[in-house]
């Protein structure tokens, strides 16, 4: 089958109105639609990247120029390395160094303190004098032995010398600070302490720039500028430092250790010698005391040595009976006071309970009545107390209290309670009485052994363990007062340099290549950004996920973008094929996702004009009639429209004098010439109360009389911006299909508009995405170009007759 149809403009905006351009293309059967796929937004990033091409690179463009600008103007960096081995043992645990040695001076962490402390830095800063910054290199020799005072006025200097007048010193602003002459002292007024000579100036330049800054400014920058790795299992520390000029880093890394090793090495030699001056002063103390103890026991021994008869029986008597005196009087006073709370307890428990109220938990907490085994008795009353309450649960589960049964245990256990436990608590209660009166007997003997002990013998040896106490503490003193002085003859420090630092040959950093390619990098990665984030706030439709996800719309069919294609024959025939297919596509979507109990009738609108709905909804209804469909095309854009011109027919009479009564519908329905199961219903006259028509039941009648004649009926309606005239439309067809056009369609603007959809009876089928390009997001939203339906050479058929044989082709028949 074969027939005209009406191409679509899609690089436009909207459908050219002055054109019939027709060609022989096949419409025929359609195909299932591609899924609207949201993808990975990586496929979004590079559509958004290839969409703002021109800007990345422009950036990327600029991104060089800076980035060659920045090679004149930052120095290269340079990066020296020094190792240190640290001593992590300490005291005598490691087992090296000898009987005694020093304890180490710091924790692994504490090293790295130190490294960067102003002790080390400022002393690397002034011996190389490093608060001092040249204009030329050359002008080095002039500053040897400079050094400032405490005073030191920082800024940026100017000296000029002459052998006739002397010197002037300057800052660079113009502000003199002092002149002299050149065996002077120069810029003591600023805080410099130098006085180069005039030989020092023989040869050189009439002027020196030069800048000078506070040492510890030096020392703060300088210790930024350093790093250090600890490995805690080798005990090794990395040190590594930057700077602009390679043989000055090398120089003040080895400055900087060098300098660490001789502060460690003080510090711990200060240490030592402190800790073992203590020692000394801790250990003549010792003595003092112990002399002491000693002078007091002997003046006691001599005082008591004439009672020896008295003190030999009394130091009998104390071993015989100290010991088990003082065992016996202690555990009869636990006992008897541990009786006492017992007993207490008991009682308390007997005044606060009711008679027959006593519980068998409540007595059993008691320690003593659950371990004493003189409480068995009352223990074996309790259980069998718990036992009858048990059984007489157990009874009533069964039986009614009236019961014999349950009469009887109730009687037993009534007499448990009131009288069997309290007589047993009370035999207890008398036990436990009669055992605090026998204990109290004995801690009444038991005291008086005690107080019969003579005093003097007690004192002898108080003075004893005096003594005794203080030559231990003497002996101890004394050992570690020796180990202090062989540790301190004996120290050696706990850091030593393994590897020094050496000047390297190449910058290590800020070369001109990384440079050069960082800010290269940067600003593609800025132009990258900025396209992601344009793209982002882009509020025009441009991808699929933007239909399915924010709008909630099934996608119909994808149009593509003819746009740039025409110039090339095969190319043209190509995309033409793509748009042949799109459209079958979205004829099939649009059949069957409409309700099949009512007759095809669908409303093709936008959000906004531009779109390309009207192209759509032609394109569409000559699929319908190339399938072989009855198709009624109506042009219900009264604002507009202009379907008349593309299909070469009269505009008047139409819809509008349909609607007002002023035409009948055979005067209105033009056949196309394009195909003839294609009818066009033309806009008709333009009037400013026309879009009244459009909610009048002559709109509804019309649909239902031409849905009896047609088989698909597709209805052209205005933009949803344009007013109500599209929902009135989609009410009365009952079917929408909204068209986005990529980088036109406003998509806030779509989303209002779509929902007003929600209160009315209009069943939303999709939405078609008109002039996309088929690539990026919308890569498999295309068809194969070499798998598209031609039309084959005709066969031969031979006939045969009476008259002989002939060939005639299928055409000819």
């Amino acid at each position: 089958m074969s027939g005209t149809q009406i191409q679509p403009a899609l690089q436009d905006t909207a459908v050219d109105t002055h054109k019939d351009v027709s060609s022989s293309l096949d419409w025929g059967g359609g195909q299932e639609a591609p899924p609207a796929t949201t993808g990975p937004k990586f496929s979004r990033y590079v559509s958004a990247v290839g969409r703002f091409k021109w800007m990345v690179v422009l950036l990327g463009m600029l991104g060089a120029g800076v980035g060659y600008a920045a090679t004149k103007i930052i120095d290269p960096e340079y990066e020296v390395q020094a190792r240190i081995m640290l001593e992590m043992g300490g005291g005598t645990d490691d087992g090296r160094g000898g009987p005694v040695q020093a304890q180490k001076l710091l924790a692994e962490s504490g090293w790295q303190d130190l490294l960067r402390s102003y002790a080390v830095a400022d002393y690397v800063v002034n011996q190389l004098t490093l608060f001092v910054k040249l204009d030329r290199e050359a002008d080095s020799a002039v500053f040897r032995g400079f050094r400032v005072a405490p005073g030191l006025k920082a800024g940026d200097f100017v000296l000029t010398t002459n052998a006739a007048t002397g010197y002037v010193l300057a800052f660079k602003g113009g502000l003199e600070v002092e002149r002299g002459a050149l065996t002077d002292s120069i810029g003591r007024g600023v805080g410099f302490l130098w006085r180069p000579g005039p030989e020092a100036f023989a040869g050189k330049r009439t002027e020196i720039g030069f800048t000078v800054r506070t040492p510890r400014e030096t020392s703060t920058a300088l210790i930024k500028k350093l790093s250090m790795t600890l490995n805690e299992r080798s005990s090794f520390l990395l040190l590594k430092l930057t700077g602009d000029n390679s043989q000055l880093t090398a120089t003040t890394l080895n400055t900087w250790v060098d300098q660490f090793v001789a502060v460690a090495s003080s510090l711990k030699k200060k240490n030592v010698t402190s800790y073992a001056t203590i020692l000394e002063g801790q250990r003549e103390y010792a003595a003092e005391y112990l002399t002491s103890a000693e002078a007091a026991l002997q003046r006691f021994s001599v005082q008591t040595a004439t009672e020896p008869t008295e003190r030999q029986s009394s130091i009998a008597g104390v071993e015989r009976t100290t010991n088990p005196a003082f065992d016996a009087y202690f555990r009869d006073k636990v006992l008897a006071e541990n009786y006492r709370k017992d007993r207490e307890s008991i009682e308390r428990l007997v005044n606060q309970s009711a008679v027959g109220s006593l519980t068998r938990e409540a007595l059993l907490s008691v320690p003593a009545i659950a371990t004493d085994p003189a409480a068995e008795d009352l223990r074996n009353s309790l259980k069998e107390q718990s036992d009858r309450e048990f059984n007489l649960r157990r009874l009533r589960e069964t039986l009614q209290d009236e019961s014999q049964k349950v009469k009887t245990e109730i009687e037993a256990l009534n007499t448990l309670r009131v009288s069997i436990v309290p007589r047993a608590v009370d035999r207890y209660l008398g036990q436990l009485k009669l055992r605090e009166q026998q204990l109290q007997t004995n801690i009444d003997a038991s005291g008086k052994d005690l107080r019969g002990i003579p005093t003097r013998t007690i004192e002898e040896q108080r003075l004893k363990r005096q003594v005794d106490v203080a030559a231990e503490m003497y002996k101890s003193l004394d050992l570690e007062a020796a180990k202090a002085k062989l540790a301190e003859a004996a120290t050696i420090p706990d850091v030593s340099v393994l590897d020094s630092a050496v000047a390297v040959l190449k910058p290590t950093r800020n070369t001109k290549p990384v440079i050069l390619l960082g800010a290269i990098g940067a600003a593609l990665a800025l132009g990258v950004l900025l396209a992601i984030l344009l793209d982002r706030f882009d509020k025009r439709f441009r991808y699929p996920e933007q239909a399915t996800e924010d709008l909630g719309l099934f996608i119909l069919g994808v149009v593509a973008d003819l746009g740039g294609r025409k110039n090339n024959t095969g190319s043209s025939a190509d995309a033409a094929s793509q748009v042949v297919e799109a459209f079958r596509t979205i004829r099939m979507n649009v059949r069957y996702a409409s309700d099949p109990s009512r007759p095809l009738m669908v409303t093709i609108t936008s959000p906004g004009p531009g779109d390309g709905k009207s192209l759509i909804a032609s394109n569409l209804a000559l699929s319908f009639a190339e399938s072989g469909a009855r198709t009624l095309l109506i042009d219900a854009d009264m604002r507009r429209g202009e379907l008349a011109k593309t299909f070469g027919i009269e505009s008047r009479p139409g819809l509008v004098e349909v609607l007002d009564g002023t035409a009948l519908i055979a005067e209105v329905l033009h056949p196309a010439i394009s195909h003839p199961n294609l009818t066009v219903i033309p806009g008709g006259a333009r009037r400013r109360r026309a879009p009244e028509l459009l909610a009048t039941p002559r709109l509804s009648q019309l649909l239902n009389q031409m849905s009896t004649e047609y088989d698909a009926i597709i209805v052209d309606s205005p933009p949803l911006g344009a007013g109500f005239d599209a929902y009135a439309l989609a009410t009365a067809t009952g079917n929408m299909a909204l068209v986005l056009r990529s980088g036109v369609t406003d998509r806030k603007m779509a989303a209002a508009k779509m929902a007003v959809l929600d209160t009315l009876p209009v069943r939303v089928l999709g939405a078609v995405l008109n002039g996309v390009k088929l690539g990026g997001v919308y890569e498999y939203y295309s068809y194969y170009d070499d798998y598209d339906a031609a039309d084959e050479a005709p066969l031969p058929r031979i006939e045969s007759g009476n008259a002989g044989a002939r060939i005639q082709t299928v055409d000819q028949v």
